[in-house]
């Protein structure tokens, strides 16, 4: 691979997200998910502010070099137990949610003006809903039947619904990521970071 196209390879799928220290992320990992879950691994757990898509690398280069002007710092924020999305009825993801203020929506709503100055795109179709994701559900993935009854069971092989995160969270830089998605899901790789102490 050429030195240009390992560049133009890094630009691909990029987004913005908080990361959380150690302590808050060793308590993430530790929540069940249940074995029909594919656990994210805990370098990689992250709460996304922005997914951009691909990129120049020119304009990526110049949003790394400005990360900075949008960061705060960020109080100790609240976690909420952890859910199912989009349901327990039909899981695809296990998430513990966030509240959306105590900086987490001021911090997104930064990023967004600064990605727009910049002229870079970014998703919108659906509103910011803080989380982060602990494990996904493989696509071909069905609930456990009971066979007495001949019903879906949904809970029986998911996660136990009422997981509390056992920490206060807090999160430690603000990276810029590109996303390479792989046989077993997705590998993030930072391009830029900015501490938030």
């Amino acid at each position: 691979m050429s030195a240009r196209e390992a560049v133009d390879d890094d630009w691909h799928r990029c987004f913005i997200a908080l990361v959380p220290d150690a302590a808050t992320r060793d308590a993430l990992a530790a929540l069940p998910v249940g074995a029909a879950a594919r656990p994210v691994a805990v370098e990689q757990l992250h709460m996304t502010v922005a997914f951009l898509g691909s990129i120049a690398p020119e304009k990526g280069g110049v949003l790394a070099g400005r990360l900075e002007e949008v960061v705060a710092p960020l109080p100790p924020q609240c976690a909420e137990r952890s859910e199912y999305w989009p349901s327990a009825a039909h899981p695809r993801l296990v998430v513990v949610p966030f509240a959306a203020g105590q900086g987490l929506a001021a911090l997104e709503g930064r990023v967004r003006e600064l990605v727009a100055a910049l002229g870079l795109p970014v998703d919108d179709h659906r509103p910011f809903r803080p989380h982060i994701t602990l494990a996904r559900f493989a696509r071909s993935a069905r609930p456990a039947r009971e066979a007495s009854l001949g019903r879906a069971s949904p809970r029986a092989s998911q996660p136990p619904i009422e997981a509390t995160l056992g920490v206060v969270p807090r999160f430690d830089t603000l990276t810029l990521y590109s996303s390479t998605l792989a046989r077993h899901g997705a590998r993030y790789r930072a391009l830029a970071e900015v501490s938030l102490k």
